[in-house]
């Protein structure tokens, strides 16, 4: 469609165009003249089309109350009376991004989808949601999204709701607790000094009143943004639009955004430790400061430059001085670029007892060292290049991406255009490497005392459970406040909250939602496609893909001769390459060099499940890289120079790599506890889950401790995988490689150079023996539960009509029963096609109940299938699930496995007319796999002490 500056359309008009090559396209900038509302459309002619709204929403004080409004807009509307429409559309839509996200100063909605008439039924359902949304006259949705209390049988109060148990999970971390502490240390009078998500704390606080109040004032078509991005069908999109903001009259009353004077602040608070684990040399230490506003665009991209340089790895200068003083274990530099003036935050993990007082000394000294010595101009170059170089590959949905970076001038009434485009402010940073410009930058963030706070986190084995004796006293106290008829107002209260939870949507209403029809989806199922080619003997799979002058090389060593218990320490290794001296650099040399020739290098395994009911596994090390085709050559080079020579005879940098995994695994499990959980609930029915419980599993946390405390064991363990790897795992004999690029290119050169090797068996069997019902101990407010089973053990062959059936489980029973009236913030059930049968739940106050859930779950198909609900919407979402969003690199990976594993497209093909076929009487025929799937499968529950006894079987693995 042509536009120009002053046309029409729909109420709206014109204000800009501008063509720009970054975009592959034009900005479109339109206004709606009658309210004053801003749209910006990226037409850039991308298939998948994204509408965002977005509204400007700043706390007065940690409620939450944007974050339980994002949530709660979503659960029915005027137009759309269901409880739920947001996993209405999750059920029936063909989306490739369906979400809402709350930040500290804006709440967004978008989605986005690759077929134009689901976009707009997307569009008019969020557009309803956000302005006739249901709250304003059911007070229900803000009991079961944000709070309520909830009376036990023997009297005694409990806290209840989605947003709040979110929030218990998102501050149990001490890296969350640093966060958010840090922006009420340097934001005291502004609203960036609450936590916009909620203190669980104060979201108690929020009443229904006070809820709906907020809502008026901010959720308003003067208050918001509008994104478009890709090949929307503008003329139907506007018009949408325009049905809405029509009932509008603009409004100007909105508050604004208070810059902050920088103050100087310090604070020491405490974080939750694990029972076994020692607090010596585990206090966190943060210090920050405000660096720049949201103009200085180049800036922000300086300073990042500059993160990477003095942090970004073991070996840069501030971080390696850190280390080498025995200040701290580690040390991360962070930029938050998402707020009208960014912050700059420092946090040291592992801080020495007694030394954090001496941190930001230390840390000024050796500013000016490194200042008077001069900055290493060539390093500087080098994070300038890998930073170049992620811009070109933006993770999918890159509309989504860019939506978020155009909010962070447009929201501050700057330019749209301005975090859309970089090649103008990647100038202005490669000149500041040679004129002075980086020098000067960190002087003012690194020498400058004023405007810098400072906060240190204390280790505590007490403070989870004064928490909870707090949150006990606080709602004692209430209940002695109670008269009879407040605690008889506040039982009916939750017995129309759980009637509401559990009366069916009807017939009606549902029919209210637009439904994709089944034909909108294709019999096809998308296939990247892979050529075989031969060089010497050894098959390379490539994948011809359109990236933008980028090849994505991947080389696959088959470890099928491993045993068991060698995985963890292969793991460990491989994880150091890259990290150490090799042959023709020092650890510093190396890590530059990789910047300036690679975009992205990584090395990992992958441990391929078989098919058909076999439970045997195809494990794999790999090496990956991303280059741009001018650097290939150099490219292979330097992998072979890092995989044939890194110098693991470096102890302390060992060391040093060792503590920080440790500290990672430690916030791993109690962060992501529901991936931990199923973990070691596979690792009883298959070799795959065997490998990744002993890598990742609670005995590999156990086995990475006594490696950390017995440091020359565990460095010995680690030496001889090391040299295993560099002499028998990277050779020719094992070596299956996959390039993804428009053209093929020959890496014949690098297979010579490496060892011919002996051939392993493609596949291995393991297994471990673990308790059938566990249960792991963490320090959080909050668990996770996770319960496994296998089609073998049931005889029965993976069919496509199972997938069906747990993405209806899932977004119906599972969700309304854990999530909805349990409380957790997430749950799921999946069939694997390698055959693995996994539900979970995550950030849940009741492990118990996700669990005790899963006897339900036939007894819900039976009752769906004598009801008149249709099944056609479940098998739409369930083949859209198959089709997500992927980058030309993420495509080839996929591609890789199923050619690893033996599947062919015509097993594809066949899978995706089993989900199409699927009928209720496919349903039925599943139901007593479901009731041997909750009696017999294994069990995990990551929780407290009291969550894990709820459950009642379990035994201990700390």
């Amino acid at each position: 469609m042509q536009m120009k500056t002053g046309d029409t359309l729909h109420g709206f008009t014109v204000t800009r165009v501008r063509e720009h090559e970054e975009l592959g396209g034009r900005l479109v900038e339109m206004v709606y003249e009658k309210t004053g509302t801003e749209l910006v459309w990226v037409d850039n002619g991308i298939e998948n089309k994204l509408f965002s709204i977005s509204f400007k929403t700043l706390p007065e004080d940690s409620t939450g109350v944007f974050h339980i409004l994002e949530h709660s807009v979503l659960c029915g509307s005027e137009k759309y009376p269901v409880r739920e429409p947001f996993v209405e559309l999750l059920k029936s839509s063909m989306n490739t991004f369906l979400n809402a996200m709350t930040f500290s100063d804006k709440t967004m909605y978008p989605v986005s989808s690759r077929n134009a008439r689901d976009y707009l039924n997307l569009t008019e359902v969020y557009l309803d949601a956000v302005f006739a949304p249901n709250i304003l006259r059911d007070p229900n949705i803000f009991y079961q999204e944000g709070w309520h209390i909830e009376q036990g049988e023997d009297g005694t109060l409990s806290y209840k709701g989605v947003v709040f148990n979110e929030m218990k999970g998102a501050m149990s971390s001490p890296d969350s607790l640093a966060e958010y502490k840090m922006n009420e240390l340097m934001f005291p009078q502004t609203s960036y000094g609450f936590n916009s998500g909620g203190d669980p704390a104060v979201i108690p606080t929020l009443t229904y009143e006070q809820f709906l109040e907020t809502y008026h004032r901010f959720y308003h078509p003067s208050n918001a943004k509008i994104f478009l991005d890709g090949s929307v069908p503008l003329d139907e999109t506007l018009a949408l639009i325009e049905s809405y903001l029509s009932r509008y009259e603009k409004r100007s009353d909105f508050p604004e955004v208070k810059m902050q004077t920088p103050v100087s602040a310090s604070a020491q608070i405490e974080y939750d430790l694990a029972e076994d684990e020692s607090p010596e040399n585990q206090t966190y230490y943060a210090v920050g400061r405000i660096a720049c506003t949201w103009q200085d665009r180049a800036k922000a991209l300086a300073i990042r430059v500059l993160n990477h340089y003095l942090a970004g790895t073991n070996e840069s200068p501030l971080k390696r001085a850190v280390l080498n003083a025995g200040l701290a274990s580690d040390l991360d530099t962070m930029l938050d670029d998402s707020l009208p003036q960014n912050i700059l935050m420092l946090l040291l993990r592992g801080v020495a007892d007694g030394k954090a007082q001496e941190i930001l000394p230390f840390i000024r000294r050796t500013a000016a060292e490194l200042l008077e010595k001069g900055l290493d101009t060539g390093a500087l170059e080098a994070a300038m290049c890998r930073l170049e170089f992620q811009v070109l590959e933006p993770a999918e949905p890159a509309g989504l991406d860019r939506c978020i970076n155009c909010m962070s001038s447009w929201l501050h009434g700057g330019d749209p255009m301005q975090y859309l485009v970089y090649r103008e402010s990647f100038a202005e940073v490669r000149a500041m490497i040679e004129n002075g410009g980086f020098e000067a930058l960190m002087r003012d963030l690194y020498l400058d005392e004023n405007g810098v706070s400072e906060l240190t986190l204390i280790p505590s084995h007490t403070r989870g459970a004064a928490q909870r004796q707090e949150e006990a006293e606080r709602l004692a106290a209430i209940a002695a406040g109670w008269k009879d008829a407040d605690r008889e107002a506040n039982r009916i209260l939750n017995e129309k909250l759980l009637n509401w939870q559990r009366t069916p949507d009807t017939p009606e209403q549902l029919a209210t939602l637009p439904v994709l029809p089944l034909s909108a989806v294709s019999a096809e199922p998308p296939w990247t496609p892979t050529e075989l080619h031969e060089e010497n003997g050894i098959t390379v799979l490539w994948h011809p893909s359109p990236s933008r002058g980028i090849i994505h090389a991947t080389l696959y060593f088959s470890l099928g001769d491993l045993r068991l218990e060698d995985y963890q320490p292969l793991s460990l290794a491989q994880g150091m390459l890259g990290k150490l001296p090799t042959a023709h650099y020092t650890a510093l040399e190396l890590q530059q060099e990789m910047k300036r020739v690679f975009g992205s290098f990584s090395t990992s395994m992958v441990y391929i499940a078989g098919k058909n009911g076999d439970r045997t596994v195809r494990p794999y090390q790999y090496v990956r890289f991303s280059v741009l085709e001018d650097k290939l050559e150099a490219a292979q080079k330097l992998a072979l120079e890092i995989m044939q020579t890194s110098d693991f005879s470096q102890k302390e940098k060992i060391r040093e790599m060792l503590v920080q995994l440790d500290d990672d695994m430690k916030q791993y499990a109690v962060t992501s506890g529901h991936a931990l959980a199923i973990t070691m609930t596979q690792a009883h029915y298959g070799a795959a889950g065997a490998i990744q419980a002993a890598v990742m599993g609670v005995g590999a946390i156990k086995r990475l401790r006594g490696m950390v405390k017995d440091f020359d064991a565990g460095c010995a363990e680690i030496c001889a995988a090391a040299d295993l790897m560099m002499k028998q795992v990277f050779s020719r004999a094992r070596l299956t490689a996959s390039v993804a690029a428009p053209e093929y290119h020959d890496l014949s050169a690098m297979f010579a150079a490496l060892p011919e090797g002996e051939a392993v068996p493609a596949a291995a069997d393991y297994h471990l023996d673990l308790p059938e019902r566990m249960g792991y101990q963490i320090p959080a407010q909050i668990g996770y539960a996770a319960q496994c089973w296998h089609l073998a053990e049931a005889g029965m062959p993976y069919h496509g009509s199972m997938a069906v059936a747990s993405n209806l489980v899932s977004l119906s029973w599972l969700w309304n029963t854990v999530r909805v009236q349990g409380g957790a913030y997430g749950t799921g059930l999946r069939i694997g096609s390698e055959g693995a049968m996994l539900s979970y739940s995550y950030r849940d106050p009741s492990p118990a109940g996700a669990l005790k859930a899963n006897a339900g779950i036939s007894g819900f198909l039976r009752s769906f299938c004598a009801s008149d609900e249709p099944l056609e919407k479940f098998i739409i979402s369930t083949v859209s699930g198959t089709e997500p969003l992927r980058t030309p690199k993420e495509e080839a990976f996929e591609a890789d496995g199923l050619w690893l594993r033996g599947n062919t497209r015509e097993e594809a093909v066949q899978r995706r007319a089993e989900m199409l076929g699927t009928t209720k009487e496919s349903l039925l025929a599943l139901c007593d796999l479901f009731d041997r799937y909750a009696e017999k499968g294994a069990v995990c529950v990551c929780g407290s002490a009291e969550q894990i006894a709820a459950v009642g079987g379990l035994e201990i693995v700390n």
